[in-house]
């Protein structure tokens, strides 16, 4: 069998199905929102209250469209910090009729600094949290007859919000969030005169950089093999150091990696298999939690998954799985030591194995 008919054979044991929620370690992401803005709790002064109440048949629009855009850093599968920007709308009241009628609007906006804390819900999902600071603006008019004032309230802000995101591919993610602002504004007269809170229910879409892996192009079909000899079922199992592949307590590939699956890639395509199914499994030692462990697990081996398919195999039969602590091959071996200790000791238990299981024909 030739090369070219070989590499074709080999690429449909890989699938692309190693995508994953979060953002890879140290990687940069852009994207933009729009929503529903919603202001509520809304403080007026004293005289622009007054006035109200003595004309009485006072409409409110609290609801307008909200807009932003960000900017973060996601330093590792539970922790980013984004930098934003948002347009929250205007607000506005109307009392009384004809000559004697009160309009009060504001219009706010503002610059956000948070951090973010995300925790995998699935393999594609994750729920966030978001909790910093903002410096907003909020500029208003109160108009009474024939008479009108302006005022502006620039400063600080509290700015939470809770959200999922979903990884639509490898670069692309989008995001549900509910957000909460407080406060704009200010009723004091000398300054915007109106005060309120704001919750953003919005969409967004973001872009994430320097991700690792991806699609390739699918070669030309090749030309139909013929008929081969006895075919044999031929399970094979490789094995890398995981220590080879990442830093301790990363999911991210280091660049000395590449070496090591470089050759792992030589040593599938030399098992020659027709068809059949990879499993590529991850394992951790047994320091952290079993849900940290798990997920670790599972993120290195999409990593390595994500490696093979960028060589130029195909991407329809991987499995991707990650089992954490499980099947240690130190055993009880490693008691009694001291961290640093205990971290080389178990060396051997942090690791990614493929399993390839299929139908394997000889070479002709």
């Amino acid at each position: 069998m030739n090369k070219s008919m070989l590499a074709v054979l080999v690429s449909g044991l890989l699938a692309a199905g190693a995508v994953q929620a979060a953002a890879q370690d140290n990687t940069w992401y852009v994207g933009g929102k729009a929503g529903w803005s919603n202001y509520y709790g809304v403080d007026h002064n004293q005289y622009a209250e007054s006035i109200a109440q003595t004309l009485g048949n006072t409409s409110e629009n609290t609801d307008d469209l909200g807009l932003g855009l960000f900017a973060g850093y996601q330093l590792n599968p539970n922790l980013g910090f984004e930098l934003g920007y948002d347009w929250l709308g205007k607000y506005d009241t109307t009392s009384g009729t004809g000559a004697n009628t009160l309009k009060t609007e504001a219009k706010s906006q503002m610059i956000q600094a948070t951090m973010k804390i995300s925790f995998p819900a699935t393999n594609v999902l994750d729920l966030y949290g978001r909790l910093g600071g903002a410096y907003a603006w909020t500029d208003s008019e109160i108009s009474f007859a024939n008479t009108s004032e302006t005022g502006k309230k620039h400063g600080a802000a509290f700015v939470g919000a809770l959200g999922a995101e979903y990884a639509i591919d490898r670069d692309w993610a989008a995001r549900l969030e509910y957000q909460y602002t407080t406060p704009l504004g200010d009723a004091s007269l000398d300054r915007s005169g109106i005060e309120m809170d704001n919750g953003l229910i919005s969409f967004g879409m973001l872009y994430r950089f320097g991700q690792q892996g991806g699609e390739v192009a699918a070669p030309a079909p090749a030309p139909a093999a013929e008929p081969a000899p006895v075919a044999v079922v031929e399970p094979k199992t490789f094995s890398l150091s995981s220590d080879v592949l990442f830093e301790f307590n990363k999911a991210t590939l280091k660049p000395a990696a590449n070496q090591a699956l470089d050759a792992l890639f030589s040593q599938i395509v030399a098992a020659n298999p027709k068809d059949g199914v990879a499993t590529v499994i991850g394992y951790t030692d047994r320091i952290g939690s079993d849900n940290y462990n798990l997920a670790l697990s599972e993120k290195r081996a999409q990593s390595v998954a994500s490696y093979l398919v960028s060589k130029g195999l195909y991407a329809d039969k991987v499995r991707v799985e990650g089992r954490g602590k499980a099947n240690p091959v130190t055993g009880n071996s490693c008691a009694s030591r001291s961290k640093q200790e205990l971290i080389a000791c178990l060396a051997p238990d942090r690791r990614v194995e493929i399993h390839l299981e299929g139908v394997s024909q000889p070479v002709q």
